[in-house]
């Protein structure tokens, strides 16, 4: 029996998870600033974007691990070419995101990094500095890489990577002003995150479909073969 992954299908269900976990935060953000935070509080702890280790942070840690291990796969049926390292490399960037997401590193180290650079404003929130900084390093050494992708691919790439950069820095930026200036509990600042974690939700649904889609279309490694005879021996002891 033979079992076909299909990128359109993965990236369809992914959506439309996002979209329930988008809805869920609505929700949440209704209750918490229409009825406070004490009336619907587990409501507001398990779907609000902006709370640590809930379901939409476990999701966004899923789905980048997830990346992790297709560009791992990619990057061991890579043999033959010079980019292999460039997957490897990938690979454990994904894997390192999706420890900061569920681990909350850059927002622990946001406040040490806003009194020893003495940030404010946009800058409120400090983790955007070391990150974008090693964002700009990333660019700089993976750009001759991205060149070397179908172009089909390549595409996909710039596409998630602007949708995930401009949620994750850029919604970052203007919220980090928000918070400062007006706090945490107010419309602005849960639209602003709202953006921001839907934005990286979706540009990570993106890069894994462009993932697939390479697997598929460069390596044929989306469909998996399944011995009948083995699996009636197994189903009988």
């Amino acid at each position: 029996m033979n079992i076909q992954i299909i990128p359109n299908q993965v990236f369809t269900r992914l959506f439309y998870i996002i979209l329930l976990l988008l809805f869920a935060n609505i929700i949440g953000i209704a209750t918490k600033l229409n009825f406070g935070h004490e009336t619907f509080r587990m409501l507001v702890l398990l779907f609000d974007f902006d709370t640590e280790v809930n379901i939409p942070t476990l999701y966004s840690s899923f789905a980048l691990v997830i990346a992790s291990i297709l560009l791992l796969i990619i990057a061991l049926n890579s043999k033959k070419t010079a980019n292999q390292h460039y997957w490897f490399g990938l690979a454990l960037i994904f894997t390192f995101l999706s420890i900061d997401e569920i681990a909350s590193v850059h927002e622990r180290i946001s406040e040490p990094m806003r009194e020893l650079l003495n940030t404010s404003g946009y800058l409120y929130y400090a983790w955007i500095i070391p990150y974008s900084i090693a964002l700009v390093g990333f660019i700089a050494i993976y750009s001759k890489f991205l060149f070397t992708l179908p172009r089909t691919t390549m595409i996909r790439f710039v596409i998630s990577g602007v949708i995930y950069v401009s949620g994750a820095i850029g919604f970052e930026i203007l919220g980090g002003r928000q918070a400062e200036l007006y706090g945490e509990v107010n419309l602005r600042f849960c639209i602003y995150y709202t953006c921001e974690e839907f934005l990286e939700m979706f540009g990570i649904a993106i890069f894994i479909h462009a993932l697939l889609s390479y697997m598929a279309s460069e390596l044929k490694l989306l469909t998996i073969s399944i011995n009948e005879e083995q699996k009636l021996k197994s189903s009988s002891t």
